[in-house]
């Protein structure tokens, strides 16, 4: 597996890969929105034989402004239980520490990103929008652990909870 930055190029296989993981477009509207508001702090697809197979996004927090969100995580459905999920993460998480973001914030399922770094109870004080027993976080700088922070999210998260839940 070879990851590198997104390109203009890979808009549409992305489109395709989020489409057919995730079940429908609001994965890839989510991306384009995140854009939009210029608050991707990382994007990385993963290459196979020049076949996108998976895909990385990390936006910027808006509170704490230091602090990353793990935004959008996809592998090909055909290429799931072998690892590239964790590869993709932990190599995500390395990027955020080159450059500097304090900590990274998740939500999903707790047991899995448990695997990669992310610790719920690291994530126990923070205010979220967001369900907070799926709340996970992966502190980077000292002290971001156990920390007490509101969480403000890009505006991106808003809309896509809304289209979720109607």
């Amino acid at each position: 597996m070879f990851l590198r930055p997104l390109t203009s190029d890979d808009d549409l296989p992305l489109s395709i890969l989020l489409d057919g993981t995730f079940g429908g477009p609001e994965m890839y509207r989510f991306a384009l929105a995140l854009r939009q508001e210029d608050a991707v702090a990382m994007e990385r697809v993963a290459v196979e034989d020049g076949r996108i197979i998976g895909y990385i996004c990390c936006a910027r927090m808006i509170v704490p402004q230091d602090w990353w969100a793990l935004s959008i995580l996809a592998v090909s459905p055909n290429r799931h239980k072998r690892g590239m999920g964790r590869e993709l993460v932990t190599r995500g998480m390395n990027h955020a520490k080159r450059e500097g973001a304090k900590a990274v914030v998740v939500v999903g399922d707790p047991a899995y990103f448990h695997r990669v770094g992310f610790s719920t109870l690291a994530a126990s004080r923070l205010e979220t929008p967001f369900a907070s027993e799926y709340t996970s976080l992966y502190p980077i700088a000292p002290g971001t652990g156990m920390q007490s922070e509101r969480l403000i999210y890009p505006n991106a998260y808003t809309r896509l909870n809304e289209n979720l839940v109607t």
